[in-house]
């Protein structure tokens, strides 16, 4: 679904006008950043306009790759946006693909309302209907963390269902015990070096579906956005990586200047690159000058019991993960299951 949706007042009396439904082109961005950002201005009086160099990052520089659909009117005019990040996905040992919306927008006149099937219903279902499925190339799981009025359109129409009602992990920095480290090193870097990957690969073997992080996936996520400034530490043992934290001072759920536990992933097993890399994040935090620090994982992998035995607790949020069936037997039930995904997954932070 959409971490971001909007859609105008409702006119009964209006019809959708002929509209050409398609992908993105190159030079679309134009019309795209004009209707997103007068829409989104006119319901939010603290948003911030979004610049065409962070809509390129987000969409054209993926290495993973970006998917946007378009309702565009006779004159070419935007009228509706559904906006989908890619992820390269280790889904039981197999590289697939998931599709997270990031971003969906419809111009207020053309909202058509829950009784009949809205344009982000239309766009919803030819993505799906396209993009989707078991084939090569297809989308194996179609999510999201949408806000209210993005969910009910995506559970009445487009077949979406809930994954989990998220919680939060939040500590004080000067509540932080990590324990001993012994024989682990902790190197601040400006970039990911390419042995990201061996540690990542280790990771992945505790998790049947965990996206890809080598170096050009991270290297786009963190250190060339726009306008985020991360953090980056990597754990090495006898120089061999054995863990990755991230952070960012920013926003989140609500609450603002929080140290934000951005990514993580450490070797299975490794206690010791576990327990340097949230010693980092403590010293992180003071740096920054927070007196939060929240992370984010699925309340069933073992770093959420780590993470409170290292001083955290959960909290709950306002966001529900959501997804759509695209491939037997990964349905919700079994995402729930078996997925790992952290913040630096989402377009939260």
């Amino acid at each position: 679904m959409h971490s971001r949706h909007s859609v105008g007042r409702l006119d009964r009396t209006n019809t959708l006008p002929q509209l050409t439904l398609r992908e993105y082109r190159p030079g679309d961005e134009v019309g795209i950043l004009e209707t997103f950002n007068r829409i989104f201005a006119a319901v939010d009086p603290t948003f911030v306009p979004r610049t065409e160099a962070l809509w390129r990052w987000q969409f054209l520089a993926n290495p993973s790759r970006a998917i946007v659909l378009l309702a565009l009117t006779e004159d070419g005019a935007v009228a509706g946006q559904l906006a989908n990040v890619l992820q390269r996905v280790w889904l039981d040992g197999e590289l697939r693909s998931f599709s997270q919306a990031v971003d969906s927008m419809s111009d207020p006149a053309l909202r058509q309302g829950l009784k009949r099937e809205s344009l982000q219903a239309r766009l919803g279902n030819m993505y799906a209907d396209k993009y989707a499925g078991p084939a090569p190339g297809q989308q194996a799981l179609l999510w999201g963390a949408p806000v209210p009025a993005a969910w009910r359109v995506g559970r009445t129409f487009i077949r979406y269902e809930v994954v989990r009602t998220q919680l939060k992990l939040v500590a004080s920095p000067d509540a932080l015990a990590p324990g001993a480290a012994a024989g682990v090193e902790v190197e601040t870097v400006d970039a990911f070096p390419y042995d990201i990957a061996d540690v990542f690969e280790s990771a992945a073997t505790r998790h049947r579906a965990i996206a890809v992080r080598d170096k050009p996936q991270m290297d786009w996520r963190f250190v060339e956005h726009p306008e985020n400034d991360y953090e980056i530490a990597i754990a090495r043992r006898s120089k061999r990586p054995v863990g990755c934290a991230v952070f960012r001072r920013g926003a989140f759920d609500g609450e603002v200047d929080v140290g934000l536990v951005a990514d993580w992933f450490v070797a299975p097993g490794d206690e010791g690159a576990a327990n340097a890399l949230l010693a980092w994040l403590r010293e992180a935090a003071r740096r920054a000058s927070v007196t939060r620090l929240v992370a984010l994982f699925p309340d069933t992998v073992d770093e959420w019991l780590a993470f409170q035995a290292a001083g955290f607790h959960a909290e709950p949020t306002r966001y529900t993960i959501v997804g759509r069936e695209c491939v037997l037997p990964y349905d919700m039930q079994w995402m729930r299951a078996h997925w790992f995904y952290t913040l630096g997954d989402t377009d939260l932070v």
